[in-house]
């Protein structure tokens, strides 16, 4: 819970039960200020409680606030590992052009089809915009699908713009026990090992913190013993561009090629086996051939991959912004699978140790449309 005044002489706290008439359980909160960069300087104030003994599966309902005033009911299901996951993961997402995906994230929330929601950078266009109100604004429009499933974020460009400060202060991810804060992360769900790396490390050639994140990686992907493993940052490495090239900004592939005083991560990624990437930046949709090092490998079926020799790559920064591309606008790759013009949002859902499947959601259509249906198979 975010405020933008102060909570004087009480303690916030959230309130919780398994019944929305009988909140049983509270939890105390801890209280953070901060000052926006803009001009003005306005000070924030961010409120964070933890709640314990959760039981998978069950439905939990609660409230937050003080002893001054309380939020509405909201409820959320505590992740059942033993299900089925199902996630929505996009980027590039504002609050004015990016309604129509937030519209239909709301919907899709409350009929129960998500159990994670992910952001792979650049968000509200931009949370630091009008002294941070454009953040407000944002945090504001999110909360019928955020107040319901696990909304995980991480920094693109556009959160670095103020030295990750938004992003940090807004938002809590779990503990990375390298650095306090929000900008490198991984769970577990089921099967699945998710991890979420922050590029601007590079590009914005911090070498402190990009090699303490790549020594933290190597770690957390030895110890990972979980059947798939997904991988998401915000800069892109392989997709159609303008360029007969493809993706080749030089900043961009930074943290895939690395230098002399940056680890590059794409050896990392095929030795440990990962198995999908997602990244933003650019605002289209497009899915690639399994890849490494530049090289596609092909098969039989561009839908229906089996035993994938490298990781599967796909690009879906174009759930709104304030400029878009689709293919007519881009030159395809010979590792392009798929290119798609439409606003909208990647669909992951994992069925158990052996099939996954993706597809993406066209939110130029009011019912959301499904293209580029996609399954990833492995012995």
């Amino acid at each position: 819970m975010t405020t933008v005044e102060g909570i004087p002489n009480v303690t916030p706290y959230v309130t919780y039960g398994l019944s929305k008439d009988s909140l049983r359980w509270t939890a105390k909160a801890t209280t953070t200020s901060w000052k926006d960069q803009g001009s003005h300087g306005y000070i924030r104030y961010t409120h964070r409680a933890t709640m314990t003994k959760m039981v998978a599966g069950d439905v939990y309902y609660y409230k937050v606030g003080s002893s001054q005033d309380m939020s509405d009911v909201y409820h959320f299901k505590q992740p059942d590992p033993s299900k089925e996951l199902r996630a929505a993961i996009f980027g590039d997402l504002s609050v004015y052009k990016g309604m129509p995906t937030i519209n239909q994230l709301i919907d899709a929330t409350h009929n129960d089809h998500f159990d994670v929601i992910i952001h792979i950078g650049d968000i509200a266009y931009d949370l630091h915009d009008d002294e941070g109100d454009r953040g407000d604004a944002y945090m504001k429009a999110i909360q019928p699908f955020a107040a319901y499933v696990p909304y995980m974020v991480f920094a693109g460009n556009h959160e670095s713009d103020t030295h990750f400060n938004q992003i940090v202060n807004r938002f809590t991810m779990p503990k990375n026990g390298v650095y306090d804060n929000n900008l490198f992360w991984s769970f577990d769900y089921g099967f699945v090992h998710f991890v979420g790396l922050n590029s601007e490390y590079y590009a914005g050639k911090m070498t402190k913190e990009a090699n303490a994140q790549y020594k933290w990686l190597q770690e957390d992907l030895s110890k990972n013993k979980l059947k798939w493993t997904i991988v998401m940052f915000h800069r892109p490495w392989y997709c159609s561009t303008r360029s007969s090239g493809g993706c080749d900004d030089p900043t961009d592939m930074l943290s895939r090629k690395g230098t002399n005083d940056l680890p590059g991560l794409e050896k990392l990624l095929k030795d440990y086996k990962v198995d999908m990437v997602f990244y933003g930046h650019k605002h289209t949709y497009e899915r690639m051939w399994p890849i490494y090092d530049k090289v596609g490998y092909k098969s039989g079926d561009a839908g229906h991959i089996k035993n994938a020799k490298a990781p599967v790559y796909i690009l879906t920064g174009s759930a709104g912004c304030h400029t878009h591309e689709g293919p007519s606008d881009t030159t395809p790759q010979s590792f392009s699978a798929s290119r798609l013009g439409q606003y909208g949002y990647t669909r992951l859902k994992v069925y158990n140790s052996t099939h996954i499947s993706t597809y993406f959601v066209d939110t130029d259509d009011k019912v959301g449309n499904f293209l580029d249906r996609f399954y990833l198979e492995k012995d």
